[in-house]
């Protein structure tokens, strides 16, 4: 036989089920058969009590028919039911009894001053002695033994549907987990597009939209994979292959050393370095293993100081910066670096979206135990549906064909607050352009205020 963890889920369960109606059925006719025995004991002792009573007046009155003792004798072993007493003739001696070892015992005095006497015509004292234990009536027992077959025959059929219903319900249940775990073969061959059927709002619904939700989760993961060794690989492709024309032509005397065209080289090496060293900061943050060295950073010092490094680029582009930053405002808990780099990172893509003649704001909101930070600018806004999407790695809105950059800005940045606690999100302002949030802890005693 096999063991019970070897056995498969159907069978556990119909085996659990036929175990409980088994013992219901059990339990149900143990406690049937006990109440109908006891009703009908009571019963039939109180019959026996009352049919022996009238057959001892009917004893008495036989004096007044002067009949004889045999002739009482073989009126009663006529009688319909099992005598509960016995008779004794005047010494004593049982002349009638239902159980025949009892004849000719001699009853002690004590036995016979608990029975009733009786005197004949002829003169003689007899005596009706009851028994302690009152018989059965074989009616009775006929009854109990229709009904415990009826009980029998009620369970056979109880087992046979418990069965029918038990393997219904194997085939209800069952049926979509083994729709599942071909689901699950499939995906773990490789076929991330696996679905299952929802079958109910139910434990096994639930399951199916988690499976569901948790193979979309895969394929999407698998697609961003890949397109994310595509989009690798193509802005690695460009200015790699700027360099080796460039150092070609050197080679070949086309192009001079210049200031002018080893300025530009550098500027490639500087975007593929940074494009590098983005990369390995989202693998980090993955792996969770972006570290990261706090310290008490007062966020409006370090605001107003990359105001004043960008200042030059803002001037060039023709785009105004606005500062809202509140007086007294307690430092933030963080990497004063990596806070920089999400600055400069969102400011970055506000240039990137902001023409000539706009405005850029930066905002500082306390809220609680943490500041929010609003990085804002008068561009055309996101598109509807992309405000979550614009913090993807290498997403470049559909606006953006032709500006420089890797799209990865805005991943790092998510990347970097949210390894410090906070959130980082984006929304269309009603006066137009984006506003793009993110929240960081406050240190210090004031911060609960």
């Amino acid at each position: 036989m096999r063991p019970l963890r070897s056995w498969s889920l159907g069978t556990k369960l119909v085996a659990a089920f036929l175990l409980v109606v088994g013992l219901v059925t059990g339990l149900g006719y143990g406690l049937i058969k006990l109440s109908v025995d006891r009703a009908l004991a009571d019963l039939s002792a109180r019959e026996g009590r009352a049919y022996d009573q009238w057959v001892r007046a009917l004893i008495v009155r036989f004096r007044g028919l002067r009949v004889t003792v045999e002739e009482i004798v073989q009126f009663l072993e006529g009688a319909p039911r099992p005598l509960g007493f016995v008779l004794a003739d005047p010494q004593g001696r049982i002349v009638l009894a239902r159980d025949p070892s009892l004849l000719g015992k001699t009853l002690s005095p004590r036995e016979l001053a608990a029975g009733t006497t009786i005197e004949l015509a002829d003169g003689t004292r007899w005596t009706v002695v009851p028994l302690p234990r009152i018989p059965p009536n074989p009616l009775h027992d006929r009854f109990m033994a229709a009904v415990n077959r009826s009980l029998w025959a009620a369970a056979a059929v109880v087992g046979i549907l418990a069965l029918v219903l038990a393997w219904l319900l194997v085939r209800h249940f069952t049926g979509p987990l083994r729709r599942l775990e071909g689901a699950v073969t499939r995906v773990a061959q490789g076929d991330l597009a696996a679905r299952v059927e929802v079958p109910a709002d139910d434990e096994l619904g639930r399951l199916s939209r988690s499976f569901n939700a948790m193979a979309e989760s895969l394929e999407r993961a698998e697609q961003a994979k890949r397109q994310l060794i595509a989009d690798v690989a193509h802005e690695l492709r460009t200015p790699i292959a700027v360099l080796r024309t460039a150092v070609e032509g050197f080679e070949d005397g086309i192009l001079e050393p210049t200031p002018e065209n080893l300025s530009a080289l550098k500027d490639r090496l500087h975007l593929t370095a940074r494009l590098i060293d983005d990369l390995q900061q989202l693998a980090l943050a993955d792996a969770g293993q972006l570290t990261l060295r706090t310290e008490r950073v007062p966020l409006g010092e370090l605001i107003e100081g990359i105001a004043a490094l960008i200042h030059p680029q803002l001037e060039d582009s023709g785009i105004s910066l606005s500062l809202d930053l509140p007086p007294g405002l307690p430092p933030v808990r963080g990497d004063r670096g990596r806070i920089e780099q999400v600055l400069l990172n969102l400011l970055s893509n506000a240039i990137r979206h902001t023409p000539p003649g706009g405005r850029i704001d930066i905002e500082l909101h306390p809220r609680g135990s943490e500041v929010e930070v609003v990085v804002a600018d008068t561009g055309p806004g996101i598109p509807p549906g992309d405000e979550e999407r614009i913090f993807e790695r290498f997403y470049r809105g559909p606006g953006a064909v032709g500006t420089p950059g890797a799209g990865l800005g805005l991943a790092v940045a998510k990347a970097i607050v949210e390894a410090h606690g906070g959130r980082i999100w984006a929304e269309n302002r009603p006066e137009g352009g984006a506003a793009l949030r993110f929240t960081l802890p406050l240190d210090g005693p004031s911060a609960a205020g």
